[in-house]
């Protein structure tokens, strides 16, 4: 067929993919010199009878996501309709979709698997509290870009709330992630984002879905009337039984046993990973493997555009300078902020550029706040070893009399082992707090200290935190 030149005021650059229903492009918007993903339908598609629910699902993911302002959703820009054509602009992100990913690697290391559901479960938070619910997650529809961030796309199915254009059919949405009042026709609401969540949380850790069946029919027979297998009981796995309760919940049969929002599912795996952070090494296996082939914001796959080499670009950073971020960011996130911080500086070339990456795994705009605090504190103590003023060796160099004394991963690590022998599960949550405020590691352990009322057995953890770990 012949392609369009322009569609509104958008320049076509080439095609990114077809089929029977449209044509998906890549398109360049010459006002604000951005690349676009224009997603189009044949208006005599939408115009025939049989066409009017395709019509309305593609208008309606327009109205959706137009109104939500996210980093980790796909932005829309404009729709628009010339004589044979209707068109959504929206957001040109490359990356791979994580249907693809999956596929590559059927089984994501825990710390992915956590930071790709915190991304995911923060952007549904998002949409739900703006009365829209996607309706639809499931792996192809969630991109995760070549820095390693996930973007939920396509909201073609999305309901929003008391919006007349929405009232399609309950039972759209995909079998084994629909929750069981979606099968049944019954009212849903946002919470069947929760369960097709906690479908996606099984299928990463354990390889494969909860409700595995050779047909559609037998998958509902297993949604509506069987639990799935805990992870930790899995053979061959060795999952951690912290998962199993988490997962039971997201995935409950009658909806108000599920978690109430995204919010509270998502803090639900934050506790647990303050105990279970991933490794870096198992992390840039998954981040190496989105420098392939791309997945464009539109949900098509890109096999003709440019691709990054198949590895993780080096580091610009050295450890020294990335000490004081991991500290900082330890506060907030526990032991895993290393691997968030070692990811960013893959594609970080700056100071902002890095803080601005690591911001983006902090929800609240409190903490994001107090973390910013704290590197203002560190002044030029990270600084980027491809330029610049070099130090000795390449070293942090610490300017100015108030900078605090980095609290790292490794001692975070340790005084929580130490402190859990004293205090038992409820030491994360005293740990993360003494984090948030302390000052140095010496301080660490005396906040820490003054949570025990015995003096002897104060003076045991002081003790035991001040020996050094290993």
């Amino acid at each position: 067929m012949e392609h369009p030149k322009r569609l509104g005021k958008y320049d076509i650059v080439q095609v990114l993919g077809e089929g029977a229903m449209g044509v998906v492009y890549k398109g360049h918007d010459p006002g604000i010199d951005r690349p676009v993903a224009i997603k189009t339908i044949r208006k005599a598609l939408m115009e025939a009878d049989a066409g009017i629910d395709l019509a309305a699902r593609f208008r309606n993911e327009a109205k959706a996501v137009g109104r939500l302002s996210h980093p980790g959703i796909v932005a829309i820009y404009e729709y628009g309709e010339d004589d044979a054509t209707a068109f959504i602009a929206m957001e040109y992100v490359q990356g791979r979709d994580l249907a693809q990913i999956l596929g590559a690697t059927p089984r994501l290391p825990e710390g992915t698997v956590i930071r790709f559901m915190q991304q995911l479960l923060d952007a549904l938070d998002c949409a739900h509290r703006a009365g829209v619910w996607h309706r639809d997650i499931k792996p192809a529809n969630l991109i995760v870009t070549t820095d390693g961030l996930l973007k939920v796309t396509d909201f073609g199915i999305a309901r929003i709330e008391s919006a007349a254009l929405t009232q399609m059919a309950a039972t759209i949405g995909t079998p084994g992630y629909m929750a069981p009042e979606q099968y049944m026709g019954e009212a849903i609401d946002h919470r069947v984002d929760i369960f097709a969540a906690g479908v996606l949380l099984y299928r990463m850790l354990a390889g494969r879905s909860p409700f595995a069946a050779d047909s559609a029919e037998a998958v509902m027979y297993q949604v509506l009337n069987k639990d799935p297998e805990p992870l930790s009981q899995l053979p061959g796995l060795a999952l951690p039984s912290s998962f199993d309760p988490i997962v039971a919940r997201a995935l409950a049969k009658a909806a108000q046993q599920r978690f109430a929002s995204a919010r509270e599912f998502r803090d639900a795996l934050a506790e647990r990973s303050a105990l279970h952070a991933g490794s870096a090494a198992d992390d840039a296996t998954v981040v190496a493997s989105l420098h392939l082939p791309l997945r464009r914001a539109d949900g098509q796959s890109a096999s003709g555009a440019a691709s990054r080499p198949g590895s993780a670009p080096p580091s610009r950073w050295d450890a020294a300078s990335l000490a004081p971020m991991e500290a900082a960011l330890t506060r907030f996130m526990g032991p895993m902020a290393r691997v968030l911080v070692r990811e960013a500086a893959r594609t970080a070339t700056d100071l902002d550029a890095l803080r601005d990456a690591l911001c983006q795994h902090l929800p609240d705009a409190g903490d994001r706040a107090r973390f910013i605090t704290l590197l203002s504190g560190f002044g030029s103590a990270a600084r980027a070893t491809g330029g610049g003023t070099a130090g000795s060796g390449g070293a942090a160099v610490a300017t100015g009399a108030a900078v605090e004394v980095p609290i790292t991963p490794e001692a975070a690590e340790h005084a929580r082992l130490v402190l859990s022998r004293e205090l038992g599960p409820i030491a994360k949550v005293v740990l993360k707090k003494a984090l948030a405020q302390a000052r140095s590691p010496q301080h660490l352990h005396e906040l820490l200290a003054q949570q025990l009322d015995d003096p002897a057995q104060r003076a045991r953890l002081l003790d035991a935190l001040r020996r050094k770990p290993g």
